[in-house]
């Protein structure tokens, strides 16, 4: 499965508690750290997200911005340099030090842990809370999904938003299904992506196979990837209601051919 059909998610955020009895979750951030900035850095459109999320929070008053699976900073570090107080939080130690090494870093509030438990690392009040890129996938159950939104409603202030870009599934497959393709032709690197999509599950588990001269890398990652409408319905059952959806962060409209989108949600006694 290629990168344009966006189950990489942005940054690492994955939990490390798991089920009883399920696999442990791929280290993301271990996996990816020190090709990210090179594979990743153009994923989606930094300048339209930087813009959306601060106007987000001049409208809640001003306040501060929490990014879950902040990652690099790829999002944040602009973020902060417009002026917004952000707070960004990750499970990976390799990734945050990727942050810590890039200018403008010591103006974040960084905190390492699992965004399904947001809510243990941070006070009350945010204006913003988002999560881009399909990085809410990387809580790779339904049961650390509806943490994760739980714990959001708590922190939102009530003028607050909640904003999630996630890829829209297509059509899931009758049954478990594999795909290996080529995603990067280089002359002294090849790089292989071998994909398992369980539709039962809603899960995807892949490897990235990259192979060069000094030898072969194996960068394992996992989704649970969910629907807009049943995003919604988790979201509506800790007291989130979707205010607006688009098919990206400069409010394209959704249409039939969609393949992301970007929603945003509020507290419910915000609309009445």
């Amino acid at each position: 499965m290629s990168e344009t059909t966006s189950v990489i998610s942005d940054d690492s955020a994955a939990s490390d508690s798991e089920p009883s009895g399920a696999p442990s979750a791929p280290d993301y951030g271990r996996s990816f750290a020190d090709v990210y900035d090179e594979w990743y850095a153009d994923v989606s459109d930094v300048e339209a997200t930087v813009e959306h999320v601060a106007e987000l929070a001049a409208a809640a008053g001003g306040g501060r911005v929490l990014e879950l699976g902040v990652g690099s900073g790829r999002l944040a570090l602009p973020l902060s340099a417009r002026g917004l107080d952000v707070t960004g939080i990750d499970i990976s130690d390799s990734m945050l030090g990727l942050l810590a090494a890039k200018p403008g870093a010591a103006a974040l509030t960084v905190l390492r842990g699992d965004m399904a438990e947001v809510e243990t690392l941070v006070d009350h009040g945010f204006a913003v809370v988002f999560v881009a890129f399909n990085t809410f996938f990387n809580l790779d159950s339904e049961q650390q999904q509806r943490r994760c939104l739980e714990a959001v409603a708590r922190i939102l202030e009530p003028r607050g938003s909640f904003v999630i870009e996630a890829f829209v599934p297509a059509d899931p497959p009758e049954r478990i299904e594999r795909d290996l393709s080529a995603t990067r032709v280089e002359l002294d690197r090849l790089v292989i992506a071998a994909t398992e999509h369980d539709p039962g599950a809603q899960t995807i588990t892949g490897q990235h196979v990259d192979i060069t001269e000094a030898g072969v890398r194996l960068r394992p990652w996992r989704i649970r990837y969910a629907t807009p409408v049943q995003i919604d319905d988790m979201a509506s059952n800790v007291g989130l209601v979707l205010a607006e959806r688009h098919a990206g962060w400069r409010r394209e409209p959704i249409t039939a051919s969609t393949m992301s989108h970007v929603s945003r949600y509020v507290p419910s006694e915000a609309t009445t």
